[in-house]
């Protein structure tokens, strides 16, 4: 018996929705009474309070000087710096003149692990430190006899979707927590005003699109006696994708990860949203531009133009 190839793909389209209709016919979901009911929540054009603005430093450069920068509320330093002796110093100048906190990694391996119990000590008792940003739950255990002295934020990779992971985080001790990146205008506008803890948003910076446990540099997963260490040259390193755009890759010597962020800059509109505090990601920049992306955020505007991008603000999840 012959048969078309229309024919078969004809009686492969009255099978699926002959399967979809018994499917989704028998399919029945119970819904309890007591789910809290949320309403669609008007964009606020009424400005409530000032917003505090925090400052993520990813790269400390030992010829910057940081007390040139304009004043701001928070100053995060990754974890890193604090057991390197070359940046005592300037740790030392930064917590001395801003509310400065430890930026928790993403990945800890277990190197890092012992890195860490050996330093945090020290560290807390050498600087002046306000607190820490927690990147994973992993690090709420690592950081839990700290908790009553200082202050704990929670970091956008903790994925911040709604109301229900707001609440949990805030019961596990969490002051502030920063909302998730992938999150849209409408999403960020319903979640702040029914929150019933203090929030944060990254309204500028160059967004993380991978961290690798892996060098791509030293082609390894860890270091190795006889590597080139192209990770602690002064030279900056960038994946080119097929549309001729450059990812900035940022190796991290300590634990073998790599960075890998966006190509253009997340720059957002955030002047009607009722968020407690928001965050200027820097990577790259001078003093001068971080100065200037600091008083821009000041005065509630973005940047516009082809290095710049709105991200996920004015898209559906």
């Amino acid at each position: 018996m012959y048969l078309n190839i229309s024919d078969l793909n004809e009686l492969r389209r009255e099978c699926i929705e002959k399967v979809s209709c018994y499917i989704i016919n028998n399919f029945k979901r119970d819904i309890p009474n007591n789910l809290p009911i949320f309403f669609d929540v008007a964009p606020s054009k009424k400005k409530v309070y000032k917003k505090n603005v925090s400052l993520l430093l990813n790269i400390l450069d030992v010829n910057t000087n940081y007390s040139e920068l304009e004043k701001v509320d928070r100053i995060y330093i990754p974890l890193k710096y604090f057991a390197m002796s070359d940046y005592s110093n300037i740790i030392k100048n930064i917590s001395s003149e801003f509310n400065t906190y430890i930026y928790m990694p993403t990945i800890i391996k277990s190197n890092y692990r012992n890195l860490f119990t050996n330093n945090i000590n020290k560290a807390l008792e050498e600087y002046d430190i306000k607190g820490f940003v927690l990147s994973n739950l992993g690090t709420f255990n690592m950081l839990e006899k700290y908790k009553d002295s200082y202050e704990f934020i929670g970091n956008y990779t903790l994925n911040v979707f709604n109301n229900y992971s707001l609440e949990a985080y805030q019961n596990l001790g969490l002051n502030l927590i920063t909302l998730s990146p992938e999150l849209n205008k409408q999403d960020i506008i319903e979640i702040s005003n029914l929150a019933n803890v203090n929030t944060e948003l990254i309204v500028y910076g160059n967004t993380p699109v991978m961290t690798l446990g892996y060098c791509v540099l030293g082609k390894s997963n860890k270091c190795y006696p006889n590597c080139k260490s192209l990770c602690k040259s002064k030279h900056s390193y960038y994946l080119k994708d097929r549309l001729g755009l450059y990812f900035p890759v940022i190796p991290d010597s300590v634990q073998t990860i790599n960075t890998i962020y966006n190509s253009k800059i997340t720059s957002i509109d955030f002047s009607e949203l009722l968020i407690d505090s928001v965050r200027i990601d820097i990577l790259n920049e001078n003093i001068l531009e971080i100065n200037e992306v600091i008083q821009t955020v000041k005065q509630e505007k973005r940047f516009e133009g082809k290095d710049y991008t709105n991200a996920n603000f004015i898209r559906e999840v």
